[in-house]
């Protein structure tokens, strides 16, 4: 796979980076773990709810695939100034990797919990949340209990079932809670504007059409506005690029996450 990434790098010092849908945790293998699937076929059935805690518990207690490309990405730009948005809501950043004052995840996190039918409610850390660690107890226990889930009950705060504070199908009815990153959101549009008569690297990384409005539009809009934008967009099926910035644009059709790593 060609790669023009380095060479671009170096001749700019602003770099804008959209993560998109290729860099969710990869739950495929989770299918080979006969605990794990049997718990999850047992909840498909008639405790739905407590499915994206079980993939949050499968996640928590096995390698990330996704790590050396973090690492590689983070090396890559560490000199730079740069700005992440993604709409992947299962990355932490807990070994900072990154620099938390440079992203913004407009579609959540793995972080907070909030309450489902509360958009403007109290957001709650996973980590301080007694009543999240005794679900984590409970689903620990049903691993071992040949995926027994009658004991599980949601976990409820203020007459409202908590959920991660996460934009994504499973709770499309929900009433998802913004204040986890609008704080972010406005820096980012600061950085950006910034950015404006400068020189600028933009780099799109498996960023699909789940969210055009987030990141892939935007992107392209912001490369057609600057003159001395430059971008790359790497995508396993939707590389393609618009009339508008085909001139300064470059697209790279493959899996965004091994094009990082070969870099």
């Amino acid at each position: 796979m060609d790669n023009i990434l380095v060479p671009a790098l170096s001749q700019t010092k602003k770099v804008l980076i959209g993560l998109g849908e290729e860099w969710f945790y990869d739950y495929k293998n989770i299918s080979n773990d006969i605990e794990y699937k049997n718990l999850l076929e047992k909840a498909c059935l008639d405790h739905e709810w407590l499915v994206p805690f079980i993939q949050y518990h499968y996640m928590k207690n096995h390698d990330d695939s996704r790590t050396r490309a973090f690492t590689k990405l983070a090396d890559l730009i560490k000199d730079k100034d740069y700005f992440i948005v993604s709409t992947i809501y299962d990355f932490s950043n807990k070994d900072n990797l990154f620099d938390s004052s440079r992203m913004v995840f407009p579609c959540g996190n793995i972080e907070y919990l909030q309450q489902k039918q509360s958009r403007d409610g109290e957001l709650i850390s996973v980590e301080e949340s007694e009543d999240f660690a005794q679900l984590m107890q409970q689903i620990d226990k049903a691993l071992k209990n040949n995926g027994e889930l009658s004991e599980i009950k949601r976990v409820i705060y203020g007459n409202d079932e908590l959920i991660f504070n996460q934009k994504r199908r499973e709770w499309s009815k929900a009433q998802y809670n913004e204040s986890a990153y609008l704080a972010q959101w406005n820096n980012y549009q600061r950085w950006l504007s910034g950015t404006l008569s400068e020189d600028l690297l933009i780099l799109e990384l498996g960023v699909g059409l789940e969210y055009p409005t987030v990141i892939r539009f935007p992107f392209e809009k912001i490369a057609y506005i600057n003159n001395k934008a430059y971008m790359i967009r790497v995508h396993e099926k939707l590389y393609q690029l618009t009339e508008q910035i085909s001139k300064k644009a470059v697209s790279v059709q493959g899996n965004s996450m091994d094009y990082i790593k070969q870099v």
